[in-house]
């Protein structure tokens, strides 16, 4: 019975994890970087590197996103 609480507590963590993973790359594939090279680093960063990327992109990366489409080319 532990045995199995322990497999659904994994379950569960790797399914979240996934779930950030995937937030991540539609959101850094939809954000407006204030640089082209910016956004492929971070795509390539979370991508390759899923636990460590999208740790790094929600506490660092996010703040690299201009704060509007508009404010980029007016």
């Amino acid at each position: 019975m532990i045995a199995l609480s322990i497999l659904f507590f994994i379950m569960v963590i790797g399914l979240a994890g996934l779930t950030f993973w995937i937030y991540a790359l539609i959101e850094i594939v939809g954000s407006h970087y204030k640089s082209d090279t910016d956004k492929i680093v971070w795509f390539l960063l979370v991508f390759f590197l899923p636990f460590l990327g999208t740790i790094l992109y929600f506490f660092m990366g996010r703040n690299k996103v201009s704060a509007s489409f508009e404010e980029e080319y007016v």
